[in-house]
């Protein structure tokens, strides 16, 4: 026992490392806290000025990104107004008759439904043969002359050079002197299949109003305008800085590279447009030093429309981060700094250095999930506190994860079950569909086409979903047979209950009227449908209309009587490709009409074609453009002298490969027949 007191530490230098160690810890933080309050000056104003760069380049980001979604969205839907204003019939009639009445009358009629649906309510046709220039607008809603172009005026130069290339629309901003106008204007042009210009068309949109609309600053220091491949600046907030007529001109001093102070920034820029153009969808931010300072742009392109949207931000304008906060957060910072060194010092030995060793070991078990060890500390301070906080945790945790695992085991099984019955009602549901699709192709006439038709045909029938809205029919007697399509409301399984609706009143029509007049079974099935379809409230919110294309084709007299309610009949004799419109209204529309019936000759080799809008609707191409009518009858062009069965595979191939990755829009049916010299049209002692 004399020995026992040399192993028990001596309090004097038990007191001696504690007071050194107080005088090293306050020192150390002293020299800690010196440091990094400069430190932190020193950063904090690189942070200031990297987070200004970068919050101005996100702004400028921000910035490009809106301005394009809504360029897109509003010069996106005139665009695509002006290209279907373009493809008009009756456009191309008046372009090559320019001074035929009857032309101009038909022209003007269906121009009429586009010029209201234009923003501006105008529109505009140049004949290429005359350069005669005529304009409509809400003052003047009929086409009117206004004046004759010249290519000796520099006003007149940018049609030329819009001429001088296939393209198929460009949009310019530029000042008419007669119509005393300043817009952003829609160009499309109109060539025949050759080739051979017969004309420009399109819309405008009065530039005080876009700029205002598109361009309009909506924070301080951020600037939007638009630039064409060259850089030229085609639209700017400042009307002052816009290229008028940039179409028309080689040479031009309002460029985005015009404000630029090095030639290295110019180069950069001039690249960073190039990716911009090439890539098509990203934004591409950079920093260049201007006549005025420094400045953050974001290029964004819109490959529609050719432009390129630059968004500038002036960093010390925007007043991204103000040099007071920043100053007081750094002032702030360090006397907090200072304060709390000061408390550390003062109590870090009392309160933390000497229970640390002890504490330290015993949380070290609990952390590696010893949860059984036990501190039991008899303190009443707060680390006593803290060591039956760390007993009270270990048993609570040992308790919940022995709960915990039980309910994962039990919500598993829940959602083993769950997962069972869902796959069951999945099944279900499938088998349903599917029972449903046999169902629906019952009323599909493909074994009567291809037992008793005489002449050749072919049928693609692509519903959107396992059913659909659209069916064909077949029907043949004696003196002829009917052909026939029907488009019904809605795809699915809605649409699928209405084709049986629409089959039941075509069979109702068929029995009650004469084939040889497919406009009375169209007015036939349109009241039987009428009668079928509930006249309730809830009723009149739900598309029910049907569109419905029927020939009828007879024998003795060799014709084909054709009605369509909202289709139309497309027909091909050697390289001739037409159609016949069928009438614009539909079956079950909100009110009854009449039908018209058409009569055309049946000439052997002839093809017809009875199309639903399934597939003009479809998007698909690099722009994501519906297929339309001029691209269907293109297709038959192409392919009209191959064979029916050819047709039918070249015409799914050219339908996959237009669709790409864009998905089926709508239920797709196309029906296709022809009659050649040995079919029943046609007698053998006819034919010479």
């Amino acid at each position: 026992m004399t020995d026992l007191p040399h192993l028990l530490p001596d309090p004097q230098t038990s007191r001696q490392r504690a007071t050194g160690l107080r005088r090293k810890v306050g020192l150390l933080l002293l020299v800690i806290s010196t440091a990094v309050l400069l430190l932190s000056v020193a950063i904090g104003q690189r942070i200031m000025r990297d987070l200004t760069t970068d919050l101005s380049l996100r702004l400028a980001v921000a910035e490009a990104e809106l301005t394009r979604e809504k360029i897109q969205a509003l010069v996106g839907r005139e665009l695509a107004m002006a290209q279907r204003f373009a493809g008009l019939s009756a456009l191309v009639d008046w372009l090559l008759k320019e001074q035929e009445a009857p032309a101009r009358t038909r022209f003007l009629a269906e121009a009429a439904g586009f010029r209201q649906a234009f923003a501006d309510q105008s529109y505009f046709v140049i004949h290429h043969r005359t350069l005669a220039y005529y304009y409509a607008d809400p003052k003047s809603p009929s086409a009117r002359y206004r004046y004759t172009l010249d290519p000796t005026k520099g006003d007149d130069k940018w049609y030329f050079s819009t001429m001088d290339h296939a393209i198929p629309y460009t949009l310019n901003v530029n000042p008419d002197a007669t119509l005393k106008v300043t817009n952003l204007w829609i160009n499309v042009q109109v060539r025949n299949a050759a080739g051979i210009p017969l004309g420009l068309v399109g819309t405008g949109m009065q530039l005080d109003g876009f700029l205002k609309t598109m361009l309009a600053p909506r924070s301080a220091g951020a600037m939007s305008f638009i630039v064409d491949a060259q850089g030229r600046i085609v639209a700017h907030p400042d009307p002052e800085r816009i290229e008028y007529g940039a179409m028309g001109k080689h040479d031009s001093s309002r460029t985005v590279f015009s404000e630029l102070s090095e030639d290295l920034d110019r180069e950069t820029l001039a690249t960073t447009l190039a990716e911009t153009r090439r890539r098509g969808t990203d934004v591409n931010p950079l920093q260049v030093a201007t006549l005025s300072g420094t400045r953050m742009m974001a290029l964004a392109h819109l490959p529609e429309l050719g432009w390129t949207v630059v968004s500038s931000v002036n960093p010390a304008a925007a007043g991204i981060l103000s040099a007071d906060i920043v100053n007081l957060a750094l002032v702030g910072g360090a006397m907090i700094l200072i304060l709390v060194i000061l408390t550390l010092t003062i109590g870090f030995d009392r309160l933390v250095l000497r229970p640390l060793q002890m504490l330290t070991e015993s949380a070290r078990r609990i952390a590696m999930g010893r949860y059984e060890t036990r501190l039991q500390s008899s303190r009443n301070d707060e680390i006593g506190a803290l060591s039956r906080a760390f007993d009270s945790m270990a048993s609570q945790v040992q308790s919940h994860t022995r709960e915990l695992e039980q309910r994962v085991a039990e919500r598993t099984r829940e959602l083993q079950a769950t997962h069972t019955q869902l796959t069951d009602t999945h099944r279900q549901l499938t088998e349903s569909i599917r029972y449903a699709s046999l169902i629906q192709r019952v009323i599909l006439p493909d074994r009567q086409l291809s037992e008793r038709l005489r002449g050749q045909y072919f049928v693609v029938w692509h519903p959107r979903d396992v059913v659909g809205g659209d069916f064909y029919l077949y029907r043949e007697r004696s003196e002829g047979c009917l052909f026939g399509v029907i488009d019904c409301a809605g795809h699915g399984v809605p649409g699928a209950f209405m084709t049986m609706i629409a089959h039941a009143a075509l069979e109702r029509a068929i029995l009650e009227q004469d084939w040889s007049n497919p406009a009375a079974l169209l007015e036939s099935a349109d009241r039987a449908v009428r009668t079928m379809m509930p006249d309730t409230k809830r009723l009149e919110r739900l598309a029910t209309s049907m569109d419905i294309g029927l020939c009828y084709v007879e024998w003795e007299s060799r014709k084909v009587h054709f009605a369509g309610a909202h289709i139309d009949l497309f027909t091909a004799r050697g390289t001739e490709v037409g159609y016949i419109r069928g009438d614009r209204g539909g079956i079950n529309d909100r009110r009854s009409r009449s039908f018209t019936c058409r009569t055309v000759d049946l000439e052997p080799g002839t093809v017809f074609y009875l199309v639903t809008d399934g597939i003009l609707d479809q998007s698909g191409g690099e722009r994501g453009l519906p297929f339309g009518r001029t691209g269907f009858e293109n297709w038959i062009q192409a392919h009209c002298g191959l064979p029916l069965t050819a047709q039918e595979k070249a015409l799914a191939t050219s339908l996959e490969e237009y669709r790409g990755t864009h998905p089926q829009r709508d239920d797709i049916t196309i029906l296709a027949f022809c009659f050649d010299s040995s079919s029943p049209a046609f007698p053998e002692e006819t034919v010479s």
